[in-house]
């Protein structure tokens, strides 16, 4: 195959099964999948191990930079889909935060320093 492929022009480098499903994209729909999959395993299983309330998302946190600082190799791969998952999450989470229904005036009345970190916020991200 690697002589056919060196006959036609190519590289003569023959692509694995996996890098053919994938099409050479690191994002693909599985590693996006799997990225996916694993942040939510990583929640879950904070619910379980936190025993105080409200402390659950850093304790996933945790886990997860514990993987992947024990498993970076395996990881590796979901690198390019994971920050492709987090910049989604992020533009969601800018969408969305400080909507209060649209009521003006709950926005200018009641939230200025909540406008004053979302700007904070946006600054920083852009």
């Amino acid at each position: 195959a690697a002589a056919a492929a060196v006959a036609a022009g190519g590289s003569g480098e023959v692509e694995t099964a996996e890098e053919a499903e994938d099409g050479g994209d690191e994002a693909s729909v599985a590693r996006l999948g799997s990225a996916l999959a694993l942040g939510v395993a990583a929640v879950a299983l904070s619910r379980r191990l936190c025993l105080v309330p409200g402390y659950d998302l850093p304790v996933a946190t945790a886990l997860t930079v514990a993987a992947a600082t024990a498993f970076p190799a395996a990881l590796a791969p979901l690198t390019a889909a994971a920050e492709k998952l987090g910049t989604l999450a992020l533009y969601l989470f800018f969408a969305t935060a400080g909507w209060v229904g649209g009521d003006f005036s709950t926005i200018l009345g009641g939230a200025p320093l909540l406008l004053a970190f979302l700007l904070l916020l946006y600054l920083v991200h852009l």
